[in-house]
């Protein structure tokens, strides 16, 4: 059996260009009226953590549980849930300013690996073939795409999104897209952006540049505000790469945004108090649209691009950036972003519409050719003294403690895609759901308490809420599975069944009628108000089944497009496993920790290559028809 992670075309699709509108509708227009996130009943949200916790613990685990439950939803459950109920009459999404503090602003471990994402460009797969000599060619491509798209959505011509339902989306988050950094804090940390619409009136739109251990600033429009062209966009870029391969290793300061929080928040405050100059270049690439950087890595392959991509040299990130765009050595290109101001599919939005906008052209440049005399990127010089030199030294030194634990893998899946699912009327989403599912209990001999996105973008300034893929129903599936007594019939129909199952909760989860955005908040009253922990919350069901992210399987969909991309795993002990689903193959992103003893990514590569045959072989065999 081979498991292939050599990326070939996939058979073309048929695309629109569907982000463009026609200017009847603003990107942001709808966000305004949307309605209030909802907090669900006490009784239905307990009930369901009931549901979701049993597969994950024993029966007299559960009895003990099921006490904690009863006596949290009679006493001091129901005291709580007035008091969040009172919190959520003031504010139009009652969950977002905690969400944003608690989930991501107060983690002090470095931001990358832990909280950043990554993408490769989806060109990497099909039109564009790696090499030193087409690098720089590539690259300029590359950032024209990011430039228009920053056009697209300060003149608000990105189309909104919405629901199958046609219910508008929340579109905020694409606010926190350009212009956008994570400022370091002691105990906490806090946003910047300085990022308006055109409408607001201006913002700054200067690059920083990373490269070879050295940071630059460059303005990257015309006269006319206008993107200047991938020709001209070479030069500027071939200047860097250039100046900076001369200057030879730069101090590499940036790794210092790798460190943790804590110490990064120290070394800013220390940079600053040296001198005015350290402050004004920190607020130009604070301030900056966004972060390009020429890596001097040059990927043999995918494999190693999708580690690039989300660890990759840490002298050369600047961390904090909402939106990093990577270009190696070679001429690949990937993302790396803060996770904490948005969401994941605010990326999948941009390397799509890079996509589809390159893939018009064949992945060249068809625009005028004549480069026109801008300024050339400007070299920003900081003022280092030996205690910062120490401390970059020792960033150096953590950062790679982390990067180095961490193994990300792609598995494209190529035997069927999601037209196999159609004609047996299967949701993709939840089918490959429960390959997961499968997969996981094949190689552990165990259920995993699963986090999948569930979106609430219809309210408010929505953002997630989990979805637990891990129910009983799943359970039972993937028991019958791997019973080598159980009968095609029974396992197809088992299979059915979760499904269903699973597309129920999923929309559920959509209307915020989970437990974990609702348990959160529950926890955070008592927290903030002083109260003493209820025992609910310190129960050990609580941890088992996935409760403050404690998920051993962090999954979710990246569509149904060609963009790639994930995460690290969200515990030691877990993997992360990303996906998207083409017609005729399945994306895989696969992430683990070196140091666990319990995981490997190869392993449960193949255990998911497994199951996806298996699935299918069910679903084809004739006896399976019911």
């Amino acid at each position: 059996m081979s498991i292939s992670t050599e990326l070939t075309p996939s058979k073309k699709p048929k695309h629109e260009a569907v982000y463009i509108t026609s200017g009847d509708e603003k990107t942001f227009q709808y966000d305004e009226d949307l309605p209030c996130l909802p907090v669900p009943s006490l009784k239905q949200t307990l009930d369901r953590y009931l549901y979701w916790v049993r597969p994950h613990v024993t029966d007299e685990e559960f009895e003990v549980t099921k006490g904690l439950v009863e006596k949290f939803e009679l006493g001091i459950g129901k005291e709580l849930q007035e008091m969040l109920l009172a919190h959520a009459s003031q504010k139009k999404n009652w969950v977002e300013d905690w969400w944003l503090h608690y989930a991501y602003l107060t983690l002090r471990e470095p931001l990358l690996p832990t909280m950043n994402t990554t993408g490769p460009h989806p060109l990497n797969l099909s039109l564009w073939k790696p090499s030193i000599e087409n690098a720089l060619k590539y690259g300029s491509l590359y950032l024209y795409g990011f430039l228009d798209f920053y056009l697209l959505t300060r003149e608000q011509r990105l189309k909104p999104q919405k629901s199958n339902e046609g219910k508008p989306f929340s579109m905020k988050q694409f606010k926190w897209l350009f212009n956008c950094t994570r400022i370091p804090g002691q105990g906490a940390d806090s946003l910047y952006s300085t990022w308006k619409t055109m409408d607001e009136g201006d913002c700054p739109m200067h690059l920083a540049v990373l490269c070879h251990g050295h940071i630059w600033t460059m303005y990257p429009w015309d006269s006319a505000g206008k993107p200047m062209s991938a020709p001209e966009l070479e030069v500027q870029i071939r200047h860097i790469r250039e100046t900076s391969d001369d200057l030879g290793p730069g101090p590499g300061l940036s790794v210092l945004t790798c460190d943790t929080r804590e110490s990064w928040a120290q070394n800013r405050d220390w940079l600053k108090s040296l001198s005015i100059n350290n402050m004004k270049n920190l607020e130009h690439i604070e301030s900056s649209s966004f972060v390009f950087v020429l890596d001097d890595t040059a990927p043999e392959n995918f494999d190693q691009l999708v580690w690039e991509g989300l660890c990759g040299d840490t002298t050369n990130r600047w961390a904090d950036k909402s939106l990093s765009a990577i270009l190696t050595r070679n001429g690949y290109g990937v993302m790396n972003n803060d996770h904490t101001p948005y969401d994941a599919m605010v990326t999948i939005m941009v390397a799509h519409y890079q996509h589809l906008m390159l893939e018009e052209t064949n992945g060249k440049w068809t625009g005028p050719t004549e480069v026109r005399d801008f300024p050339m990127p400007s070299l920003l010089h900081f003022d280092l003294d030996a205690k910062l030199l120490v401390a970059i030294s020792t960033a150096k030194e953590i950062s790679l403690s982390y990067v180095n634990n961490v193994c990300a893998k792609p598995l494209i899946f190529t035997e069927y895609g999601r037209d196999f699912m159609k004609p047996h009327k299967l949701h993709p989403d939840a089918f490959i759901q429960m390959s997961i599912q499968l997969a996981y209990h094949r190689l552990h001999g165990k259920p995993a308490p699963t986090y999948e996105t569930a979106t609430t973008r219809q309210f408010y300034a929505g953002r997630t809420e989990t979805m637990r893929s891990c129910t009983q129903e799943s359970v039972s599936w993937v028991q019958s599975m791997l019973n080598p007594k159980a009968t095609a019939a029974e396992k197809r129909r088992k299979l059915i069944i979760a499904v269903d199952t699973h597309v129920q909760l999923m929309r559920q989860c959509q209307k915020n009628e989970g437990v974990d955005r609702h348990l959160f908040g529950l926890y955070i009253v008592a927290l903030e108000s002083g109260m003493d922990i209820p025992d609910l919350f310190l129960d050990p069901s609580f941890t088992y089944s996935g409760s403050g992210g404690n998920y051993i399987l962090s999954t979710s969909t990246v569509g149904f497009t060609p963009v790639f991309g994930g995460v690290a795993a969200m515990v030691p002990h877990g993997y992360g496993c990303f996906y998207s689903m083409l017609p005729d193959r399945l994306n895989f992103f696969i992430s683990c920790f070196k140091s666990s003893e319990e995981t490997s990514v190869e392993a449960f590569m193949e255990a998911l290559h497994t199951s996806l045959c298996d699935m299918r072989h069910v679903l084809t065999t004739p006896s399976a028809s019911l």
